[in-house]
């Protein structure tokens, strides 16, 4: 009798931070329906390589949790935990989670990095929260799909403190933050707004309107890319350029 109310997909997260709240506020309002979130929050706490090696240790328990629950594909979610232990242990990371559930695997940075190539976005400037070293490290990522950062507009917070901040004052410090960047490197191919703690698309959409240029943020390149791999990618009109073209 409820067929149509059953969910067609899910999708299992690991998220970032224990607390999960603008993520999946997110996620439900730009994806299809009957796409469902199956998500565990592993608590990092602080951007560096130790916490991340320390969240990831149980990352088989979370795994079989996460196949238990019946999903059709495994992602890590956030870009600061890759960038954080770099390349090959990204890599080796979501092989392990492919081999181990038997599923298809991707992570926030590779569907950021893959959105890019479909684009053809060459020079990209980046906005977020993130240190210099952070941004070096999503720069060679990038550089695996044909993209160069040609600049930055930062505002570096430490994780504790960007949580704290208005969900109206986050997404106005990231439009600012994106105008910045459109205007400071006119010769940008696109901007990408990172980081999962602000809600990105409508402010993806503004910059979109008033600059002519693509903008990516992380909800929609996961969205296209993970229903790209489920084989169900439809556009959804009425959204910034990733989810609308």
């Amino acid at each position: 009798m409820f067929e149509n109310f059953k969910p067609k997909w899910k999708i299992g997260c690991l998220q970032p931070g224990a607390m999960i709240d603008v993520s999946p506020y997110e996620f439900y309002r730009l994806a299809p329906p009957n796409v469902m979130q199956v998500m565990i929050g592993i608590g990092l706490q602080e951007f560096s390589s130790e916490d991340v090696e320390r969240v990831f240790s149980p990352l088989d328990d979370y795994l079989e949790q996460l196949v238990d629950r019946d999903v059709n594909i495994v992602m890590q979610n956030g870009v600061p935990l890759p960038i954080l232990i770099g390349l090959e242990k990204h890599d080796r990371m979501i092989d392990h989670m492919a081999k181990k559930t038997g599923l298809p695997a991707t992570t926030t940075v590779e569907c950021v990095t893959k959105t890019m190539k479909e684009f053809g976005v060459k020079k990209v400037a980046v906005v977020n929260k993130w240190t210099e070293t952070m941004n070096a490290s999503l720069g060679r990522f990038l550089a695996r799909g044909g993209a160069t950062i040609i600049g930055a507009s930062t505002k570096s917070l430490h994780p504790h403190d960007f949580h704290k901040i208005d969900s109206g004052e986050h997404m106005e410090l990231a439009y600012h933050l994106g105008k910045q960047a459109f205007e400071q490197f006119p010769d940008c191919d696109a901007v990408y707004i990172g980081g999962g703690s602000w809600i990105a698309e409508p402010v993806a959409q503004l910059l979109e309107q008033e600059f002519g240029k693509l903008v990516i943020c992380n909800q929609t390149s996961v969205i296209r890319q993970v229903m790209k791999i489920l084989g169900d990618f439809q556009p959804r009109p009425g959204f910034s350029r990733v989810l609308s073209s």
